[in-house]
């Protein structure tokens, strides 16, 4: 396997998980980052294996899920740190039909291994005085990975084995065709951009939307510390009654500052789980890049082919970017196919339809 060097712009979870899985391959990484987009380590970074609002599983979650459990368990073990930690959700159901959709799929083959079967506990949960109209339910295989750990100390192992960058990629510099940008020849250039991927020359055409969440750090004594509960919002418990609780969704909005309207809107979801007035400690703000068919863009340029991109991972980043991102390096250097459903050739063959 012959080594080449690769540039990545962007250093949050894309372009970290990216650099792992191309050094996996002993290829070369540099590594570029403007630390501008805040939105990998303003996430909860919450591994939910299903999709409540359908009760159904998460996309391609029998094979994302034990990768990304692999995934950053090996990365602990090098960074001789802890941030990926195993958490029950529990749902409380917002009517009896939702009930009725877990009921149903709790003891569906492909369900036994994300789902606890209902309890009479479950049904009656009165802990806390959490709001429990019609029964709750819990939640295998979840677990949170601790955002700002990961991405500090992965940056500090990044900066002791690539060439890193701390500053702003110039678009100006680059020369397209030779992919050399300030006196550089890379073999490949990857943009890992995020949301800012709409200011990029060749890749901002694409349907990258701009979805921003608002998240609030609370100070509570009165809510659990072994369970992360959901219902119109999520309550994770990070430290001693110290807990995250979000997330808004706004599209199409290019800041990153809270607004009292996100605040208050997190509040009033709150209160659909308790009636207790939460302490706030910090009130934060991120931009998710989505995509309109809810599935990441991957792949190379059609024009520029040493120019890539990796990107559009959304809610569920934390869940699937360890393996797409293998995917990826797959593609990259062993010129294995994409899955449809990722390749950024299924936005070119729609838009010309």
């Amino acid at each position: 396997m012959n080594q080449q060097h690769y540039l990545i712009v962007g250093a949050g979870l894309s372009g970290i998980c990216v650099a792992e899985q191309l050094m996996s391959k002993n290829q070369r990484v540099s590594i570029i980052d403007s630390n501008e987009n805040k939105s990998s380590i303003v996430a909860a970074g919450l591994i939910n294996p299903l999709v409540f609002r359908r009760m159904a599983k998460s996309w391609r979650v029998d094979e994302l899920l034990p990768y990304a459990q692999d995934f950053y368990r090996k990365l602990e073990q090098k960074t001789a740190q802890e941030f990926y930690h195993e958490i029950v959700i529990r749902r409380f159901f917002s009517s009896e039909q939702e009930r009725g959709f877990w009921e149903k799929k709790q003891t569906e083959d492909e369900y036994l291994d994300y789902m606890f079967p209902l309890t009479e506990e479950d049904k009656n949960y009165s802990e806390f005085n959490l709001k429990n109209d019609y029964g709750s339910a819990r939640v295998k295989q979840s677990a949170w990975v601790n955002a700002s750990v990961f991405l500090s100390e992965m940056h500090e192992e990044l900066k002791a084995i690539c060439t890193f960058f701390s500053e702003k990629f110039d678009y100006s510099l680059l020369d397209t065709e030779k992919a050399v940008y300030k006196g550089i020849a890379y073999d490949g250039i990857i943009f890992c951009e995020g949301y800012m991927a709409q200011f990029n020359p060749w890749f901002g055409d694409l349907p990258i939307q701009s979805t921003k969440g608002e998240v609030l750090t609370i100070h509570s004594t009165d809510l659990p510390m072994n369970e992360s509960i959901n219902r119109k919002c999520f309550v994770l418990p990070i430290s001693s009654s110290t807990y995250k609780v979000g997330s808004t969704y706004k599209w199409e909005t290019p800041d990153t500052i809270p607004t009292e309207e996100g605040k208050q809107e997190l509040i009033d979801h709150f209160h659909y789980l308790s009636d207790i007035e939460p302490k706030i400690l910090e009130h934060d703000a991120g931009i998710r890049p989505t995509t309109l068919d809810r599935r990441p863009i991957i792949g190379r340029h059609e024009l520029f082919p040493k120019l890539s991109i990796f990107n559009g991972m959304g809610a569920k980043g934390y869940l699937i970017a360890p393996l797409l991102s293998k995917e990826f390096a797959d593609y990259l250097v062993d010129d294995q196919p994409l899955l449809r459903e990722i390749d950024i050739q299924r936005i070119k063959k729609n838009s010309s339809q």
